[in-house]
C-alpha cells in the first residue's frame, strides 16, 4: 500500500478514536450530572419534603384521614413517572385502611425527572370505584427553586383537590 493512503487511513482511525473518547467523555459527564441532580433531590426529600408531609399527615389522622408516606428509588424497568425517584403522600378516607393491601390511594408526589433536572408534581384525586383525575401538574421544580414555602403550597392544593374530590 502506498504511504500515502497508509497516512490517510491512519489519520481517520486516529480521528474515530478521537470522537468515541469525546462520546464516552460526554457520556460519564451526563451521568454524573444525572447522579448529582438524584442526590440533590434525596436530600432534599429527606431535609424539606417528608418533614412538610409529615406536618399535613398528622392534620389529615387527626381528622380521621388515613395517610401513608413512601419514598421510592429509581426503578430502572419501569415505564412513566413512577419509575422515577419520588416522594408520595397517599390518603385515604379510613384512617385503618391498609395502603399495603392496595396501592391506588389519591396522592400528591414530588418525582424528579434526572433527564430534564426537573422536579413535576404529580397528583391524583381518585378514591377506590371514585371519580377525579390524575395528572401532573403543569407547573415544575428545579433543585433550587422547591423551597419550603412551594412544597407546602402544592401539598396543601392537592390535598385541597383530594378531598374535594376536583
Amino acid at each position: 500500500m502506498k504511504e500515502e493512503n497508509i497516512n490517510k487511513l491512519n489519520s481517520l482511525f486516529s480521528n474515530l478514536k478521537t470522537e468515541e473518547e469525546k462520546l464516552k467523555e460526554s457520556l460519564a459527564k451526563k451521568k454524573s450530572e444525572e447522579d448529582l441532580f438524584v442526590e440533590g433531590f434525596k436530600t432534599l426529600c429527606r431535609n424539606l419534603i417528608d418533614p412538610k408531609m409529615q406536618e399535613f399527615r398528622r392534620m389529615l389522622k387527626e381528622n380521621g384521614f388515613g395517610c401513608k408516606i413512601t419514598l421510592n428509588e429509581e426503578n430502572k424497568n419501569g415505564l412513566g413517572i413512577n419509575s422515577q425517584p419520588n416522594i408520595k403522600l397517599q390518603i385515604s378516607r379510613n384512617i385503618d385502611s391498609n395502603f399495603y393491601a392496595n396501592d391506588k390511594f389519591p396522592h400528591v408526589m414530588f418525582a424528579a425527572d434526572k433527564n430534564l433536572k426537573r422536579i413535576a408534581v404529580h397528583q391524583d384525586t381518585i378514591f377506590q370505584n371514585g371519580t377525579g383525575n390524575a395528572a401532573l401538574k403543569e407547573q415544575t421544580y428545579t433543585l433550587e427553586t422547591l423551597d419550603e414555602e412551594n412544597i407546602e403550597k402544592e401539598i396543601l392544593h392537592s390535598i385541597e383537590n383530594i378531598l374535594t374530590n376536583k
